[in-house]
């Protein structure tokens, strides 16, 4: 299946969750990220659950500064 992240559009493994796809770039600092799969936002725990499809845009943001 094709997923576009990071401004391009890769070739992945069919049944991948949104977990699996972030552990397989990856992205660091999970705690402080905010996921979109298509405009989206995925909560920490739909992460491991949330199965991804064939054209789906995935997008993360990160949360920077001071508490």
């Amino acid at each position: 299946m094709k997923l576009t992240a990071f401004g391009e559009t890769r070739e992945w493994p069919e049944g991948l969750t949104l977990q699996g796809w972030m552990d397989a770039v990856g992205v660091e600092n999970q705690e402080v990220a905010l996921v979109q799969v298509n405009g989206r936002d995925i909560p920490p725990g739909d992460r491991d659950a949330l199965l991804l499809r064939d054209g789906d845009r995935l997008q993360i943001l990160y949360f920077l500064g001071d508490s």
